[in-house]
């Protein structure tokens, strides 16, 4: 089970202080020990001082050194004569004739069974008065300094744990909110971002970021469930049309209403309803095909420009019913490009087609072909109403411009949207624009090799 964002932050802060926290006491333990050395040799060191410009420094008592004794200090004396007492005895030979030389030794030493820090001074008279203290009092002034260090750090840590919780979750917060938010967008609900998400106020620029595309996810979510709402309204209205016709046929039919003659015409209108019927249920099928992984596309040799004047050459006939006409139109030499012949003509039918039902009565179409960027461009041109910008953009949408222009000839708004898809599959663009000729131009850009 994965942990929660704001856990594995704080696990992530526990152990960064952790580590801190060892490596400061690892770090400042000899520091500690090193500075109360330091400090241990010059309290001693001003003491001895002190008593060595005392008048009878040479001739301390008994007494005075059992007074010492009492405060944790050793005293002892080195006579003119180079003979050590009491605390003295921790120094050596070196050590001695420097303080009967009249220099100052600052070291640590032996006093019997313990270790001792130091301090000897000269005497104006000659000899020296030593002043030495146990390392193991020095050690227990260690650990207490050692204590309060750690006490210190382990607060330090404590703080440093509640900042981070704080932090961690001030973090997981909006990102709870927002995969809440998510998965009520995966269960339907739009509109479920709202302005505060995206407004930044709580969160860091990485949240406010995920929050805009999320809010940017719902309004695409919404809109192309708009469209697709509108296109299902369009699909259940193209298929009602013919089969309430088929159906109102065949009871006429079946109740003996239409007899004699009349019988052939409506079989006649029958027939054409179902044609109808199947070429749109065909394209919806050719559709969801486009989309599948094993759609399969057959790679060969093109040759574009015969290809352009074969489809002139097909469409002539039927666009010259329409008192349109359909011409070829071939700049320089296009190269022979590797692209599945078939479903290219399949393209330039569509858009033949298309570019025939919506043209006026002396209309004009052209079926242009050219070289471009190493590939080749198809045109398919008119001399039709052509598109506006906004229909450019939501032309390749199925049912987009159907719905929009419900009065113009035309079939049911999924032929270009196929188109699009199909020449998306082979490799190619399709894009469309305003025409030399005044109405729309699709052209078709592919790449030698697809």
């Amino acid at each position: 089970m994965r942990s929660a964002l704001t856990t594995r932050l704080i696990l992530a802060m526990l152990a960064v202080a952790t580590v801190a926290f060892l490596f400061a006491a690892l770090l400042t333990a000899p520091l500690v020990r090193s500075s109360a050395e330091q400090s241990a040799h010059t309290t001693l060191g001003r003491q001895a001082d002190l008593i060595a410009d005392l008048p009878r420094a040479s001739r301390l008592t008994l007494r005075e050194n059992a007074r010492l004794d009492v405060r944790g200090l050793n005293l002892g004396t080195v006579t003119p004569a180079g003979r050590t007492t009491g605390a003295a005895r921790a120094l050596d030979e070196s050590q001695v004739s420097r303080l009967l030389a009249g220099g100052s030794v600052s070291t640590t030493g032996r006093l019997g069974d313990r270790r001792v820090i130091v301090e000897a001074r000269p005497l104006r008279n000659g000899g020296a008065v030593v002043l030495a203290t146990g390392i193991r009092e020095v050690s227990a002034a260690v650990a207490q300094q050692r204590e309060r260090l750690l006490l210190a750090l382990a607060l330090g840590l404590v703080v440093a744990l509640a900042v981070g919780a704080v932090i961690a979750n001030g973090l997981g917060r909006p990102l709870a909110r927002l995969a809440a938010t998510a998965r009520r967008m995966g269960a339907g609900e739009r509109g479920a971002v709202t302005p505060e998400m995206v407004s930044g106020r709580g969160g860091t620029r990485e949240v406010t970021d995920v929050a805009d595309a999320l809010l940017q996810l719902d309004v695409a979510l919404q809109g192309s469930e708009e469209r697709q709402r509108r296109f299902l309204l369009s699909v259940s209205h193209e298929l009602r049309t013919p089969l309430t016709a088929v159906r109102g046929y065949a009871e006429s039919l079946a109740d003996g209403v239409t007899t004699g003659a009349d019988v052939p015409v409506v079989a006649q209108t029958m027939v054409a309803e179902a044609q109808r019927l199947e070429r749109y249920v065909d394209d919806l099928l050719a559709l969801a095909r486009l989309d599948a992984d094993d759609f399969g596309l057959r790679a060969g040799p093109v040759d574009v420009a015969e290809l352009a004047h074969e489809t002139a050459d097909a469409w002539a006939e039927r666009a010259g019913r329409e008192q349109v006409s359909v011409e070829a139109r071939v700049t320089g030499e296009p190269p022979v490009v590797t692209s599945d012949r078939g479903r290219l003509r399949q393209v330039l039918d569509a858009l033949v087609d298309n570019a025939v039902r919506v043209c006026p009565p002396g209309a004009q179409v052209v079926v242009a072909a050219a070289g471009h960027e190493g590939g080749v461009r198809l045109q398919v041109r008119d001399s039709g109403p052509g598109l506006s910008e906004e229909d450019a953009v939501v032309a390749f949408r199925p049912g987009a411009l159907h719905a929009k222009y419900v009065d113009r000839a035309g079939g049911h708004g999924l032929g270009l949207a196929i188109v699009h898809r199909l020449v998306t599959r082979l490799g190619g663009t399709i894009q469309v624009g305003r025409a030399a000729e005044g109405g729309a131009a699709f052209v078709v850009d592919l790449p030698p090799h697809p």
